[in-house]
């Protein structure tokens, strides 16, 4: 059975990776190659990468002799920019949300040249469409401003016993009074300086996912885009896990990728699921006792080389009674569903809708024959169906 791989550029070399932005931009020859069109089309490195090797995403693409599909960055290119929005939506508020999604320039790249979006809309001669940040009722009193370090400690104090918490974060303490985590900074250097300095611990940041649910969030963000998701867009929705779990869990994004390809290909093979944070005694006792020149009754403690020794045991020893073959189950495993799903180009077969046109687009693994007529859970009985096309179709045939 075919195994899932994920591609990278294997030649890393400056001519490698601007060969790459060349063969990009001639798929789009009548549009401006972004960075963010690079990241869609690319399969062998993602436009961060291409930045920190030659410094900018423009001198990348100077380099690739794509200068002209540069954008022109001069205070007049930027100012016509500007007032050809204005004219074009007169009636929208003009906020730097707006502009972004409109324009053809960053808010970074407007305060570099033009000193800030005030300014540059002044420069523009529509400054009377400017709109600074929302400012609440909160903001304008500010009232742990005049509090002094000792009530603000106290306040805190206070805090941790109306929750009867003995740890606190930072969003503990601006929800619950009038203290900002802006002021805990200026005035002791932080927040856990200020819980320190109150004789409080700090709560663990985040929760502590387990591996179903970060490769679940991974699949669903993959299906959203239709292809491998980058570590920025996992900080965005759908994501409901950031970029830092799998970081830190795995030692690296691609590292996380490929840890949910190797769960993928053991479900699809039959085998259990490998979890890579399983106790290896434990996966020992499982599988009863090792064959081969590497075992040693009379040595447990024989040394092995450090290819074998970071790998896991395969779970080979549980029984048929204690794991059901994926085909007897009726909810399919994740590889299972990633198959399917990337078998039908993570489209609805019906319709054709998908998530990455539609974002309310949701996409089901449905059982072609019904689990309750006999139908059973592998690949040629199961199809990629939107909501709108399996909701309602109950335990009926084909449509």
């Amino acid at each position: 059975m075919a195994r899932f791989e994920i591609t990278w550029l294997e030649d890393r070399s400056d001519e490698a990776v601007l060969a790459e932005i060349r063969r990009v931009a001639a798929r789009v020859p009548d549009c401006r190659l972004t960075k963010d069109k690079f990241d869609s089309l690319s399969t062998g490195i993602k436009s961060e990468a291409v930045r920190k090797r030659f410094g900018s995403w423009g001198e990348a693409a100077r380099r690739a002799g794509l200068a002209h599909t540069l954008p022109d960055y001069s205070d007049a290119a930027i100012i016509g920019d500007l007032k050809r929005v204005s004219e074009a939506y007169p009636n929208e508020p003009f906020t730097i949300e707006f502009y972004s999604t409109q324009g053809r320039y960053s808010p970074s790249c407007i305060k570099r040249r033009l000193g800030g979006r005030r300014e540059a809309l002044g420069r523009a001669e529509i400054g009377n469409r400017f709109l600074g940040p929302p400012t609440t009722e909160r903001m304008k009193a500010q009232p742990g401003r005049a509090m002094s370090n000792e009530e603000i400690i106290a306040r805190i104090r206070a805090v941790s016993a109306s929750l009867d918490k003995a740890s606190l974060c930072g969003s503990d303490i601006t929800e619950n009074s009038e203290i900002t985590q802006d002021q805990l900074f200026r005035r002791f250097g932080g927040v856990s300086a200020a819980l320190k300095q109150a004789g409080i611990s700090q709560a663990r940041r985040g929760r502590r996912y387990t591996v179903d649910e970060v490769f679940e969030n991974l699949l669903k963000v993959w299906t959203h885009y239709g292809r491998p998701p980058t570590v920025s867009e996992m900080d965005r929705n759908p994501s409901a896990v950031g970029s830092s779990a799998y970081i830190h869990r795995y030692g690296g994004w691609r590292k996380a990728l490929k840890a949910f390809m190797d769960r993928a290909n053991s479900e699809i093979d039959g085998a259990p699921p490998l979890d890579p944070e399983e106790n290896p005694s434990k996966l020992a006792k499982s599988t009863g006792p090792t064959e081969g020149p590497m075992a040693d009754s009379t040595d447990r403690r024989k040394p092995r080389p450090a290819s074998q020794a970071r790998a896991l045991p395969r779970v080979t020893g549980l029984t048929p009674t204690s794991v059901k073959p994926p085909e007897n189950r009726r909810e399919p495993s994740i590889g299972l569903r990633f198959k399917v799903l990337r078998r039908d180009r993570f489209k609805c077969v019906l319709c054709g809708d998908h998530p990455a046109r539609n974002a309310e687009c949701v996409l089901h693994v449905d059982h072609l024959i019904p689990w309750s007529k006999g139908g059973r859970t592998q690949e040629d009985n199961l199809r990629t169906l939107c909501a709108t096309c399996n909701i309602g179709r109950g335990n009926r045939f084909y449509d």
